[in-house]
């Protein structure tokens, strides 16, 4: 594998144009999830089951396919099947285009170039998380991956907004033109990288559970990997089950006017820009791998303000707890994610990834019928105080991991994978021998301490 030999990543062309295909598929994907739904409810008169339908299966696709993606991705070059997924994905909105100007367009048609889309999305995005390491070098991680994150925060936030005028402006079927466009363009991009992909090693003739399996015990026998697993998907229930409520309580409980809380709501993908701007300096100011907990450590509680909110100036508490909690979820979400890029042999990348967003995302229903059965249960203002409560908590397996005792990434990554020994451990049998080195006669004479002692001594503290 060739890596350029650049002082940063925007250095690298290739890198360049990789970015430039993520921004325009990230902004025709955001774009894609408001033209759907609004095809179905202005030209398919579809029923709100029929549209919840719709909308799940937009959605499901990492649930149900992650893993196998991963298994699947890991045997092959990414970088063709990512230009396959940008044209595949431009030829089926093309085809539900010419379906409505042809009056063929139903929903049954509609819901499946919907599932074609999500399948596309899932090869894409966890192939396009381990293709960067090919392109950009492990150096400039951090810094490539805040690039890619600021890339999806700016497509969050302008994304609804284009569909919506888009929309309003040349129809909601010619949007997706407009979005076919951009998958296109996004081919061209990826078509135009140079730099060299190495073929992927063949391990001998094993099947797909066999394959799935060995990335998920990867991520759930590593001890750093598991907890991050364990924190993202606290974090997705609890952010879920807020979503669920928050429009109730703002527009019902507090009074808020609907456009009032769509401007209010913006706030938290706003906020996103901010941390994925600010990650590399704080990653470098507290540490690689100690902002990955310390992110969420110190931003969770805002999330506890958002209850707080009221009519006029009250709002200011939504914003805060909005803004506080996205900025440090998107720090979290780049140092995490260059953590993984980091440790994880290039042959189990995409399984490793595929695995730790089924584990992350298979969560997300969970939430949202958390949020339901509380704010039944409770009343929505007392259910956002204990999603606040929830949130604030998440980051415990991240303390209670080897990953509080390390300062930078490269002390992570140098130890053998898996070999992650508590530094208090360590520690604890140092403590011991200068205890035995102070006896008289000297100390005694003991037999080298191997890791895998060290292993076994770590799992009984």
């Amino acid at each position: 594998m060739t890596t350029p030999r650049q002082d940063g990543p925007w250095r690298s062309g290739d890198f360049r144009l990789l970015v430039a295909g993520q921004t325009v598929t990230q902004l025709g994907t955001d774009v894609t999830a408001l033209a759907f739904p609004l095809i179905a409810v202005l030209l398919l008169d579809a029923t709100p089951w029929q549209l919840g339908v719709l909308v799940a299966v937009q959605n499901s696709a990492f649930l149900l396919l992650g893993v196998p993606a991963g298994v699947w991705l890991d045997r092959r070059r990414l970088r063709p099947v990512l230009i396959a997924t940008d044209l595949v994905r431009c030829a089926t909105l093309v085809t539900v285009t010419v379906a409505a100007a042809l009056s063929w367009l139903s929903l049954p048609l509609l819901t499946a170039a919907a599932a074609v889309m999500a399948v596309m999305r899932v090869l894409f995005d966890i192939g396009h998380q381990s293709y960067l390491p090919t392109v950009l070098g492990r150096r400039h991680l951090l810094r490539g991956n805040s690039a890619v994150e600021t890339v999806r925060s700016c497509g969050q936030v302008a994304g609804p907004g284009l569909g919506g005028w888009l929309t309003q402006l040349v129809g909601a079927t010619n949007t997706l033109l407009v979005d076919a466009a951009s998958f296109l363009l996004s081919a061209a991009c990826l078509a135009r990288i140079r730099t060299r992909e190495p073929t992927p090693r063949r391990t001998g003739r094993s099947g797909l559970v066999r394959d799935a399996r060995e990335g998920l015990h990867f991520v759930l026998t590593r001890p750093v990997l598991r907890a991050i697993a364990a924190t993202s998907a606290l974090s997705n229930i609890f952010f879920t089950a807020a979503t669920a409520l928050l429009v109730l309580f703002l527009v019902d409980t507090v009074g808020f006017a609907p456009g009032t809380t769509g401007m209010l709501l913006s706030a938290a993908p706003a906020a996103a820009l901010l941390g994925a701007a600010t990650a590399t300096r704080l990653a470098r100011r507290f540490g690689s791998a100690r902002i990955i907990w310390l992110s969420l450590a110190v931003t969770s509680p805002a999330n506890l303000l958002v209850p707080l909110t009221g009519p006029g100036w009250g709002a200011v508490f939504l914003l805060a707890g909005l803004a506080g909690g996205g900025i440090g979820q998107v720090v979290y979400g780049i140092t995490q994610v260059t953590y993984r890029q980091t440790i994880v042999p290039a042959r189990l990348l995409c399984r490793v990834n595929a695995s730790m967003r089924f584990l992350v995302m298979g969560a997300v229903p969970l939430g949202g019928l958390l949020g339901g059965v509380l704010g039944e249960a409770l009343g929505v203002r007392a259910a956002l105080v204990v999603i606040g409560a929830g949130l604030t908590l998440a980051p415990v397996p991240l303390l209670l991991s080897p990953l509080r005792h390390a300062r930078e990434l490269e002390e992570l990554a140098a130890r053998p994978v898996g070999d992650e020994v508590p530094a208090a451990t360590i520690r604890a049998h140092a403590g011991r021998r200068r205890a035995d080195s102070t006896r008289p006669g000297g100390p005694r004479r003991r037999a080298p301490v191997s890791r895998r002692a060290m292993r076994r001594m770590s799992t009984r503290h």
